[in-house]
């Protein structure tokens, strides 16, 4: 019953003010035709005069009339005009002024300290007489003096008696501030509100005397009675009203068994401020009204009055500030919005428009702050429905209010804020009786907290997928359909990846479970691509159509990583790229390029990281062939696939990416082969320094792709990449050099046949890792790729040099001395290498590599005569110094060749590459 008395309530509202709103309104709006038809007389009859003044005007010319003045009455209404004819208007347009500031400009704000200057004791006479009456009732409470029936009528008289004194003189002597009694009948109307409030709120909540229907009404009707009271006696009766009613329940104090009451009761206030205020258009006492009434229902809620009331109260306001100021059952707020505002779009959003740009969202903030106080799952499930009802009308009612498009992600993203406070810690009751499902009795049904989340978060997907139909049929508008496919392809996937990261379901619904909410999610998001893709091709449709497309994909992989094994989701993940690249190249969609960026992104991640190079090498030899080999085939069918992206950031990516995990898979073939148990050897930090480098590599060739912010980011992680396979190449060259005995006398052996052994597989992938960098980045400045490849050279020489001495010395390279043998092979070794540097300048035509290949021989010369001299004895110093005496016959031989060929042609000083 007390339900069918707030209705009822709520209907003598709306007809108490109703009624006086459309008598108002009307008369407004026959003064407002009125003048638009004398504007219309007036220009009509100066352009009569201007036409038959034209054929003197050729002749002589005439100043053209003053134009006539316009001016704007306080309601926005034009002025009546001088009926004068006045010259039509230039040609040339005026553009719009500046729209000015509604609410609380400099220039008001001095305005009011003026006046309380000059009229300070009119100020203190209304707060005076105001809590009058308030402290009538409270002297009465503290002392017994009168029964609680002769309190309430003594503060209702003495209301109804200042009132009534103040209209009195109104009418006699007026109210305009050029008259002796200026102010005073606000002043006086403005206490009689006060008190009026504050004797029915006492007759409610302090005595009992009345039940919360006959309190609503009679709060109903002084509501009403400042309505119209505002609309005659100006903004100071307005405020001084909207003030003291919304602190006359704390000034009465006590306590109250239905303190719910108080919630509509400012909810009135409101209704009754922003009543007066859609007629005057004094527009800060809307704000003062919203701002005084919504903050006393949040101190009423900490105050421990209930969240059910509270939320409930919320939406009211909300609703009467989006009605009441546009004057409008279906809001139709139209002009530039929050979001333009914020990208410098002019003119600024107008004064209804900026009312509801503060009351959704500190609606919304009050739902998120509701969820997280409750202490029941009653409580919780009460502000979910309150932001779900919030997001459904923003979505469905607010469709013709352009200008309040964008403030439909306030309680979007206050849902989603809750999800992810109520699993934080302390986590909330919502979260916690699903996180304790698993011990609960076997015959407990599973919670379904989970599932009824993702379903309000699926239907705002829908929702929002119904304005991008609408918007992309109209094809124009302040709102393009592009936002709209973003906010219903991401809001039910980020409420579900939020879901898994913050709640883990999979470990209270199972893995499977969970699974097929993800499924339906992704089942969801392809029926919306499939309907985006069938519409007419206009406003974007093909990226719409990807975004959805990306959606579902990005939810078939979160259910393919808690169904599939570690291999098996690596290569679903890569059959997926794969896919996308197909749907890519069929349907031209560049948007899906993003997807298969960070497909490659994890698939490196799982191949490198985790469960990365240390699974492979654990991994029996067919299982680690398809972990690398079945993700590196795919994507170099994808990047085929992607040929008609040629020289874009998401072919880069996958080519990085192949070579990348080329060399990665190289490495764990090697370790596969040499036995995963030596990881601690020379070779095992060679091949793990040959991962780390191609990362860094990877990144470094990525940095060709644009963007500041992405380059950083590739900087870094180049950098630590790099950091870290120079800690593995430290550890090989000194600790697990195979030339020193390691600490407390251990020793690196070779290991394998000879050329094919442990050395060549520690030092020949980082020399191949160093020339590919050397030779693919090149975007990297020439000094640095030259000095890469001047690494690449260094490792090939420390692998054919220990590989002489392996050959020499045994599998032992860590023994004293070195033989003539040795030494002589070592400068044969240095003059084939000069060689070959020398016959590929040749080849190339580079000066570099031909001052490159005169320095090995330069440097084989100084061994031989400083080193070998000293060193080798018998035949074999002879045969050293003949063979490079021959040598270097020869070699003089072909750079006098080099010479005659080259002649004045271009010679190439390229670097590497």
């Amino acid at each position: 019953m007390e339900i069918l008395g707030v209705l009822s309530a709520i209907f003598g509202l709306l007809i108490v003010i109703g009624v006086p709103y459309l008598l108002i309104s009307h008369s407004g709006l026959k003064r407002r035709v009125r003048a638009l038809e004398l504007r219309a007389e007036a220009l009509s009859a100066a352009l009569n005069a201007n036409r038959q003044d034209t054929p003197d005007s050729q002749s002589a010319p005439r100043p053209a009339a003053p134009a006539p003045a316009k001016a704007e009455a306080p309601d926005n209404t034009p002025a009546e005009i001088s009926a004068t004819p006045a010259s039509p208007p230039s040609p040339k347009p005026t553009p719009d002024p500046e729209p000015r500031a509604y609410v609380f400009r400099q220039d008001r704000l001095q305005a009011l300290g003026r006046w309380l200057g000059g009229n300070w004791p009119l100020a203190l006479a209304g707060l005076s007489l105001a809590l009058a009456g308030v402290f009538m009732v409270q002297y009465g409470v503290e002392n017994g003096l009168l029964t609680p029936v002769w309190r309430v009528i003594g503060a209702l008289t003495l209301g109804a008696a200042l009132i009534a004194g103040g209209e009195v003189i109104r009418r006699r002597h007026g109210d305009d501030t050029d008259t002796p009694t200026g102010f005073l009948p606000s002043t006086l109307s403005a206490a009689g509100l006060v008190s009026l409030f504050a004797g029915i709120l006492a007759a409610r909540g302090l005595y009992g005397l009345i039940g919360p229907t006959p309190a609503l009404a009679g709060l109903v009707a002084v509501a009403a009675l400042a309505i119209v009271l505002g609309w005659f006696h100006g903004p100071l009766l307005a405020a001084g009203g909207i003030i003291g009613a919304t602190a006359a329940p704390f000034l009465v104090g006590g306590s109250s068994d239905a303190p719910w009451l108080f919630y509509y009761y400012f909810a009135l206030i409101a209704a009754a401020g922003l009543a007066v205020d859609t007629v005057k258009r004094w527009a800060w006492v809307s704000a003062l009204v919203l701002i005084a009434t919504t903050g006393a229902s949040w101190l009423i809620f900490s105050m421990g009055a209930g969240g059910l009331h509270f939320l409930i109260g919320l939406l009211i306001v909300t609703a009467l500030t989006l009605i009441v100021p546009n004057r409008s059952l279906t809001p139709t707020h139209d002009g530039t919005s929050l979001l333009g505002a914020a990208l410098g779009r002019h003119p600024l959003p107008d004064f209804p428009t900026r009312l509801a740009i503060g009351m959704i969202p500190a609606a919304a903030i009050g739902g998120v702050l509701t969820m997280q106080e409750a202490n029941t799952l009653t409580g919780v499930w009460q502000a979910v429905a309150m932001l779900a009802l919030m997001l459904g009308a923003a979505l469905i009612w607010l469709r013709n209010a352009p200008a309040l498009a964008d403030l439909t992600l306030a309680p979007a993203l206050a849902l989603l804020a809750g999800i992810v406070l109520q699993a934080a810690y302390p986590s909330g009751p919502l979260h916690a009786a699903f996180a304790a499902a698993p011990e609960a009795p076997p015959e407990t049904p599973l919670p379904l907290s989970v599932s009824i989340l993702l379903a309000i978060a699926a239907a705002g997907s829908a929702l929002a997928f119904w304005r991008m139909k609408r918007a992309a049929e109209a094809d124009t508008g302040p709102t393009p359909a592009i936002l709209w496919a973003i906010g219903a392809a991401c809001f039910a996937a980020t409420a579900t990846l939020l879901l898994d990261f913050t709640w883990h379901p999979a470990s209270v619904l199972g893995s499977y479970g969970w699974a097929l909410h993800a499924l339906a999610v992704a089942a969801l998001m392809t029926l919306l691509a499939e309907r985006t893709a069938a519409t007419p091709d206009k406003a974007e449709r093909r990226l719409r159509t990807a975004l959805f497309a990306v959606s579902a994909l990005t939810m078939i992989a979160l259910a393919l990583f808690l169904l599939l094994s570690q291999t098996a989701l690596t290569l679903a993940l890569s059959v997926m790229v794969l896919g996308v690249a197909l749907i890519d190249r069929r349907y031209d969609l560049p948007l899906l390029g993003w997807f298969i960026q960070l497909g490659v992104i994890v698939i490196g991640y799982r191949l490198i990281v985790d469960p990365g190079v240390i699974h492979g090498i654990e991994a029996t030899f067919p299982e680690a062939m398809l972990a690398y080999g079945g993700p590196l085939a795919l994507l170099a069918a994808g990047w085929k696939m992607l040929d008609h992206r040629a020289g874009q950031p998401v072919r880069i990516v996958v080519e990085s990416g192949i070579w990348t995990l080329s060399a990665v898979f190289a490495c764990v073939l090697l370790f596969q082969i040499m036995g995963e148990n030596d990881m601690g050897s020379h070779w095992g930090m060679g091949l793990l320094a040959t991962v780390w480098f191609a990362s860094a590599a990877n990144q470094l060739y990525r940095l060709r792709m644009g963007g500041r912010l992405f380059k950083v980011v590739r900087l870094v992680l180049a950098a630590l990449f790099a950091l870290a396979g120079l800690g593995a190449a430290a550890l090989q060259a000194t600790l697990l050099n195979p030339l020193f005995k390691g600490l407390f006398g251990s020793v690196e052996r070779v290991q394998g046949p000879p050329v094919l052994d442990s050395l060549a597989v520690a030092y020949l992938p980082l020399a191949a890792v160093f020339a590919v960098a050397a030779w693919r980045l090149d975007t990297l400045p020439r000094l640095m790729r030259r000095l890469l490849a001047v690494i690449s050279a260094g490792y090939a020489a420390c692998y054919i040099a220990l590989e002489i001495r392996r050959l020499w010395r045994g599998p032992v390279l860590s023994v004293p001395d070195v033989t003539q043998p040795e030494l002589y092979s070592y400068t044969v070794a240095m003059m084939i290498a000069a060689l070959g540097a020398l016959l590929v300048a040749f080849w190339r035509r580079s000066t570099l590599l031909r001052r490159v290949a005169m320095a090995g021989v330069a440097l084989t010369v100084a061994k031989v005569f400083l080193i070998d001299m000293a060193g080798l004895s018998g035949l074999i110093r002879v045969a050293s110094f003949l063979g490079l005496g021959l040598a270097l016959a020869g070699l003089a031989w072909l750079d006098r060749m080099m010479s005659a060929q080259w002649g004045d042609a271009p010679r190439t000083d390229d670097s590497p590459g």
